[in-house]
């Protein structure tokens, strides 16, 4: 037996298409473009926005002339510099943690080492 798929043979999506618009969407529409068209956007009949083709223009760059001379830049940096946090109280505590699975096949937690041999299990 062959599996029908409803969004493909039934025939809602095809009312659908050739349903005409409402009323109230054509009145929205007509006020939407009259807006748009109030705001300087050329737009045609079914509310898209036409946009004008963009031209190529050639312009010519003025020519200097060049010297030989090597100019030092300094490396640019963003912002006006400072200090990097301190992160090493994280490495020193994370020392004293581990992490195992809680169980067979079970997520994995952060257990303390002095805790290393009961963890998962009931107590």
């Amino acid at each position: 037996m062959a599996i029908i798929y409803t969004n493909n043979s039934s025939g809602a999506i095809r009312r659908l298409r050739s349903r005409k618009p409402t009323k109230a969407y054509i009145d929205a529409l007509s006020k939407h473009i009259k807006f748009l068209r109030k705001q300087g956007f050329n737009v045609d009949d079914t509310g898209k926005i036409k946009f004008a083709k963009r031209e190529t223009v050639h312009v010519e760059m003025p020519v200097h002339k060049t010297t030989n001379k090597i100019i030092e830049s300094k490396p640019y940096h963003m912002g006006v510099g400072g200090t990097k946090p301190d992160n090493s109280w994280k490495i020193e505590e994370s020392k004293k943690f581990t992490i195992v699975p809680a169980y067979n096949k079970g997520p994995y937690m952060v257990v303390s080492k002095s805790d290393l041999l009961t963890a998962g299990r009931k107590v």
